[in-house]
Formats: C-alpha cells, sequence, structure tokens
C-alpha cells in the first residue's frame, strides 16, 4: 500500500493524465485506472490530493522515456496535502528529477530543438519523462489556433497541457512541471516525443 501526492493534471484527447509522487519513495509515477487504461475525464484525482493506493507496474507500460506508468486500485483519499507542494519537491526530490538552470539541462540533456519544436526521438532518449524544472528565465504566454503555449528564452515554444488558467508569466526561478509526450510522427518521417509544460508552482521561487 502506498500513500500517493497527487502532483499533475493535464489534458489528454481521450480523457486525463495525472501524476504522482508516492511519499515513501519519492518514486514519480503516472497513474492509470485498474486495468492499465487512461484514466476518465471525472477521475477523482486533484493536485494536492493525498491518496491510499495500491500501485504496480502498469501491464502495458510503456518503454524509455514513459518509465512512469503505474496501474493503480485506489482505497481511499486520505486528505489535501498540508503546506506547500512545491516546499514538498523541494525537500523530497534530488538528483535529475529536479533541474535548475537553462532549458538544455531538462531531460539529461537529450532534447533537440529545432524552430518551435522541441522533442527527443530515438536516437537520445532519457530515462524517464517527468520533470521539475527551476527556469532560469520567465516564461511568457502565448496562445495561438486556440492553444496554449509557454515561450522561453524569446525563441522556444512549450505547449501547455495543464487544466490552470494560464496566466501571463511564469517568473523565472518558479518551479515548474515538464512532462514529454507518447511516441507519435508528426508528419516529419520519425517518431518523437515533444515538451509539455504540466504547470507550476507559485510558493517556491528561488532568485
Amino acid at each position: 500500500m502506498s500513500t500517493i501526492l497527487i502532483v499533475s493534471k493535464t489534458r489528454m484527447k481521450n480523457g486525463v493524465c495525472v501524476g504522482g509522487i508516492d511519499e515513501d519513495s519519492y518514486e514519480l509515477i503516472r497513474i492509470h485506472d485498474e486495468n492499465g487504461g487512461n484514466l476518465p475525464l471525472d477521475a477523482p484525482y486533484e493536485i494536492g490530493d493525498r491518496w491510499e493506493m495500491e500501485v504496480e507496474q502498469a501491464w502495458n507500460a510503456r518503454p524509455k522515456p514513459h518509465t512512469e506508468d503505474r496501474q493503480v486500485r485506489p482505497i481511499r483519499k486520505i486528505n489535501r496535502l498540508f503546506g506547500s507542494i512545491a516546499l514538498f519537491i523541494k525537500n523530497n526530490l534530488s538528483g535529475n528529477r529536479i533541474v535548475k538552470g537553462p532549458i538544455n539541462l531538462i531531460f539529461e540533456g537529450c532534447l533537440k530543438f529545432y524552430g518551435t519544436k522541441n522533442f527527443i526521438s530515438h536516437d537520445n532518449v532519457p530515462s524517464f519523462s517527468t520533470q521539475f524544472w527551476i527556469a532560469d528565465k520567465d516564461l511568457i504566454h502565448s496562445e495561438q489556433w486556440e492553444k496554449h503555449y509557454y515561450i522561453y528564452n524569446n525563441n522556444i515554444r512549450i505547449k501547455y497541457v495543464g487544466y490552470e488558467k494560464p496566466v501571463n508569466k511564469i517568473s523565472a526561478g518558479t518551479l515548474i512541471r515538464l512532462s514529454l509526450a507518447n511516441w507519435w510522427d508528426d508528419g516529419s518521417g520519425e517518431e518523437r516525443c515533444y515538451l509539455q509544460l504540466s504547470g507550476w508552482y507559485y510558493s517556491f521561487i528561488i532568485d
């Protein structure tokens, strides 16, 4: 049995993607249902919730970088986290799951930056697909074709997939959650995992 802190909730084509942290192992997980399937839109998980769950490797877990896939059987909602999610992350995560600095450091330096497209390809794959980032520059909101993005360093565009209302600026030093989308070929001739911004945690800013 595990206690899981819910730290993200993002949009998918069919359903919702929910990210959590196991409070015992501090492992980052992506929550699937009991059968390994995607969660429905009405899944009861909200950011800041703490749940007691049975957690196991998803039978249909995807290959790297999507090593976080877990199928769960929820037992009960325990409570809401008392205090700051950002502080919990700062105090309990370390190593390559939380990184501070320029964007080229994220995801083990595996990202490629081509114009507005930011992705990994099969020739250089990181060992995970979710990460927390403390950016060294402000990220500025942009809306194009009814989709939301954040612009880093005036030219790097990151798609925003969270449920929180976009803000005009995510200030440098704010804790941000990033993820990599599933492998797909958007017409480039190769499968790629594109960079996504899941959300941010205002209560943690580093000077």
